[in-house]
């Protein structure tokens, strides 16, 4: 996908998400890569986006939020959760005028699931990013910390 998100927005986001994963990286359970989850203008249309460690700005897609669903993650660092995509979209142009490449569906609205053993003041601060969230309805960008990369995501 092509980047039309402002290299700022990028480059403050990634920053961020480097501050976040190193004031847990010595300490249990140890993080050692993360995304930022958000909102963004993809072709006029508000789209998920996710910005890696490297600097990667991606629109969301299903096989990307299925990875992250697949293991362990942590918002903030602070409430562990499990993200699962609610509802697709084909990707503008996804069957390209090459048969060979297909692209894969976009992520329209996606779960916050909360651990069942998450703290009661926990589950209060994080409230507002628990449940089913679409781009327009993001309350804020989503800080999803893991213990390593998911596969499918770009090195």
């Amino acid at each position: 996908m092509a980047d039309v998100q402002s290299p700022l927005v990028v480059d403050a986001l990634r920053e961020q998400l480097i501050r976040v994963l190193d004031w847990y990286h010595h300490s249990p359970p140890e993080f050692r890569w993360g995304t930022v989850i958000h909102c963004r203008n993809e072709r006029g249309r508000l789209r998920f986006g996710a910005i890696t460690p490297q600097g990667e700005s991606l629109v969301l897609t299903q096989p990307l939020l299925a990875g992250l669903g697949q293991m362990p993650c942590w918002l903030d660092g602070a409430v562990r959760v499990r993200l699962e995509c609610r509802k697709l979209t084909e990707c503008p142009g996804g069957r390209s005028t090459m048969p060979h490449i297909l692209r894969p569906p976009l992520v329209e609205a996606l779960a916050v699931y909360f651990d069942p053993d998450t703290s009661a003041e926990d589950t209060v601060a994080f409230q507002a990013m628990a449940g089913i969230l679409t781009p327009s309805r993001c309350p804020s960008e989503l800080f999803v910390l893991t213990r390593r990369k998911p596969g499918g995501w770009p090195n």
